[in-house]
């Protein structure tokens, strides 16, 4: 067996900083996960989740590869904003733009038809490019209010 097979890739975000830490722990050491990623100045009680997950993480698996987030808040207060309405729900800071987008245009959301919410996109107020779909909202919020606001969108950004 290759020393490289009881390894674990790790990359840490944190908050709305825009560096990503990449650090290589032993396989299935969480806790050692969890002493890199709160040794970061203010971060000492942060809490720690897997991309997309709801919540804080407990475990890696059998894996080589895994994206964390780290996030002083346990929720995020999304506010979504569309045609004069909105929306607000709580997530998690590691759910997914693409998980939020579904959620604003599903039923508990604006009920968008399914050509509309084919279209749909969140914005972040002001801004002239749409999230990515994949990255995780806790990046857009900062601890000081655990909430961000952003903007539903049918505009098509594919020809600038």
């Amino acid at each position: 067996m290759n020393n490289d097979d009881k390894k674990v890739r790790a990359e840490l975000e944190f908050e709305t900083i825009p560096d990503v830490k990449t650090v290589e722990i032993a396989k299935g050491d969480v806790d050692a996960l969890l002493v890199i990623a709160r040794a970061v100045a203010g971060f000492e009680h942060a809490h720690v989740f897997e991309h997309d997950s709801d919540d804080p993480l407990t475990g890696i698996g059998d894996r080589r590869a895994i994206v964390l987030l780290v996030h002083r808040c346990r929720h995020i207060a999304v506010e979504i904003r569309y045609d004069g309405d909105t929306k607000k729900h709580k997530f998690s800071p590691a759910a997914t733009v693409l998980r939020i987008l579904h959620w604003a245009t599903g039923k508990q959301g604006f009920n968008l038809d399914a050509n509309a919410a084919a279209k749909a996109n969140l914005i972040l107020p002001g801004a002239d490019q749409p999230l990515p779909k994949d990255a995780m909202i806790g990046r857009y919020a900062d601890h000081a209010d655990c909430a961000v606001t952003v903007d539903l969108t049918l505009k098509d950004f594919t020809n600038g």
